[in-house]
């Protein structure tokens, strides 16, 4: 009990606004990828990664309230119906659409077109999208991104302060993909 009580009091320090992303990093690599999270707890037979969601619910449940808040609020104004008679569409699902013009490589575009049920070409397939193809837009995205923010400023300025947003990370895309 006692270490259970240590583990978890140690994830709700670093999972605490505002999270300390040097920390959070040991954490998500030492402490988040321990096996420790199967353990049964004895006093209430909860497994311990029960109780790590019991926090990370906890935690988020003030910004869940908020955003429904927020939502509430939004829904009581005019126009509202204007709003949400807007259509989804779709003009283009992957970066890597002739329409865009990224990804449009000989080597890329002939293992897109491989049609083969062979799993070892699936393999290729999968591993092309979710790691050549990725590096190779968020190294064009590198490229593009100063004179992207410095048109969104312009045009974002006009209504209030604007903070340039991080771009994605490699990583994150990746698990992006998986997910």
């Amino acid at each position: 009990a006692k270490c259970k009580d240590i583990v978890l009091s140690a994830c709700k320090k670093v999972l605490r606004a505002p999270i300390n992303n040097e920390k959070y990093e040991w954490f998500k690599n030492y402490v988040f990828s321990s096996n420790i999270w199967m353990l049964k707890v004895e006093e209430d037979g909860k497994f311990m990664y029960e109780e790590l969601l019991e926090i990370g619910n906890a935690m988020s449940s003030g910004i869940v309230t908020n955003m429904d808040s927020i939502f509430d609020h939004l829904t009581l104004h005019p126009k509202w119906s204007k709003v949400m008679a807007i259509h989804n569409e779709t003009l283009v699902s992957r970066q890597d659409d002739p329409k865009v013009g990224l990804l449009q490589e000989n080597g890329l575009k002939s293992v897109f077109e491989m049609k083969s049920d062979d799993e070892q070409c699936e393999d290729m397939k999968n591993f092309v999208d979710s790691n050549m193809a990725i590096n190779m837009l968020t190294s064009t995205a590198s490229k593009l991104n100063g004179d992207f923010q410095r048109h969104i400023k312009l045009v974002m300025s006009a209504h209030g302060t604007f903070k340039d947003a991080p771009m994605k990370k490699v990583e994150r895309s990746q698990s992006k993909c998986e997910n």
